[in-house]
């Protein structure tokens, strides 16, 4: 038994001296790559035109599809150039014309993905992000920094613009947090600054727009045409001249179809002319109502019969943004209560004002004028103790027929609610005292879509 191991350690410590020099050297390997050896943190899916990558010591290599990324290098693309990326976390990202995007950090741990980090600097250009595992795992610990702000996500799709001294931003789903860089809010960070100003879904066909200069920033519509463009990089090596196809959101005047409106304000029925009596009447003591702390704006010109919105400048004055459409944007006056104030029980809510009109989608036969559509009822009933709403809405347009629709969804703690399913969408928000509520929606036919926007009190 003895002989039996000995022969066994023997042979084992042959084996062992055979290959001594080859462990050695995969050893030797193995420590090099640990301490030396960037980290992977994706591989890109298609270029078009010219990309590049730039390693630590700024030395450039011309990408093409498959190739990996790492952590620590800087991308850039030509003027006519794009290149998309997906990340070790199925994150993507898509690098548009004549941009600069450095990958700071890129962590992703598949075992404790909260554990995972991600940092990136878009020093010039146009981004677009869509979140991955990780981030949708720690979206405490996604970054994004432009030269004046830092931009956090609650898992999202959204694309980004930056220049020198200016920043614009979009969201087609998620939430983002723009924050200016300072003092309290610095670059090597993770996650989105305190303060930070946030821009949703919710909040429709709107873009913020940040100026450095004087840290000002301010929701405007949403503009495709600035979202795809980008000023030169720097060190741009092609002298391509083309450049990415813009397509622009159409205005009103140039929607194929119409765009019929009609004012649907509910009105007090009068009363029977009372009978002259020598006893003056008895006037009810009526309780005064708080205004209404809603105001709609439009983006454009005003549409004729449109009594609701007002224009933007004065809609914006002493509010701020809640949700929107391609055409009007709704403001709510801020409130000392920052939350919805907690009550119990289900209430219906009362039509104050209502709007729609018919878009058409450009048949011959459609009206090319703005015409009047019908709202022909309308229905909200708010939840407070579940945080739910449940609205029904029937419209009509006599070329196309009547249609409805019957949404219901959850109501955010701060008043901001949003649902939809393949037929249409309703977004809107409830006064946080719970008296007043606006919502826009729209819906989709065949033929066209209706879209209108609302007002409503507490019954």
């Amino acid at each position: 038994m003895n002989r039996s191991i000995k022969v066994s350690c023997s042979k084992v410590f042959q084996i062992n001296e055979k290959h001594r020099i080859s462990l050695a050297m995969v050893f030797l390997a193995l420590s090099v790559n640990a301490q030396g050896s960037p980290d992977q943190a994706g591989n890109v899916t298609l270029v078009i035109g010219q990309a590049w990558s730039h390693n630590k010591q700024s030395e450039p290599h011309l990408l093409k599809r498959g190739d990996p990324v790492y952590v620590d290098e800087t991308l850039e693309t030509s003027a006519g150039g794009h290149v998309h990326l997906r990340f070790i976390d199925d994150g993507t990202v898509s690098l548009r014309p004549n941009s600069r995007l450095s990958i700071e950090l890129y962590h992703y741990d598949p075992l404790k993905p909260e554990n995972s980090a991600i940092r990136f600097n878009l020093e010039a250009g146009v981004v677009r992000s869509i979140s991955g595992k990780a981030t949708e795992a720690a979206h405490d610990r996604f970054r994004l920094n432009t030269p004046i702000t830092a931009i956090g996500v609650l898992g999202t799709d959204f694309v980004v613009r930056a220049e020198a001294e200016k920043m614009w931003a979009g969201v087609y789903s998620g939430t983002i947090a723009i924050s200016p860089l300072n003092a309290q809010c610095a670059t090597n960070g993770l996650g989105a600054c305190s303060g930070a100003t946030l821009l949703s879904e919710a909040m429709g066909s709107v873009m913020l727009e940040f100026s450095g200069r004087r840290e000002k920033e301010k929701i405007v519509p949403m503009d495709p045409a600035i979202l795809s463009k980008a000023g030169h990089a720097g060190g741009d090596k092609s002298t391509e001249s083309a450049s990415a196809t813009v397509v622009s959101v159409p205005s009103s005047q140039t929607i194929p179809g119409s765009i019929a409106i009609t004012d649907m304000i509910a009105t007090k029925r009068a009363e029977d002319t009372p009978l002259v009596t020598s006893n003056p009447p008895v006037v009810p003591v009526v309780p005064v109502q708080a205004p209404s702390p809603f105001a709609w704006a439009r983006w454009g010109s005003q549409f004729p019969g449109d009594t609701i919105s007002q224009s933007y400048a004065d809609a914006q004055k002493g509010r701020e943004i809640t949700v929107g459409s391609r055409y009007f944007a709704l403001f709510r006056s801020p409130s000392a209560l920052t939350e919805l104030d907690p009550r119990a029980g289900t209430y219906d809510f009362k039509l104050a004002q209502g709007q729609v009109y018919f878009i058409g989608n450009g048949a011959s036969w459609l009206p090319q004028v703005n015409t009047l559509a019908h709202l022909d009822a309308a229905s909200l009933q708010v939840d407070f103790s579940r945080r739910q709403f449940t609205t029904h809405l029937e419209m009509s347009y006599p070329q196309v027929g009547s249609t409805v629709l019957n949404l219901s969804g959850p109501i955010q703690n701060n008043g901001l609610f949003v649902a939809q399913d393949a037929s249409g969408k309703v977004a809107g928000a409830l006064s946080t005292d719970g008296a007043y509520a606006g919502m826009l929606f729209d819906r989709t036919i065949p033929l066209g879509t209706f879209q209108g926007i609302t007002n409503w009190t507490q019954k």
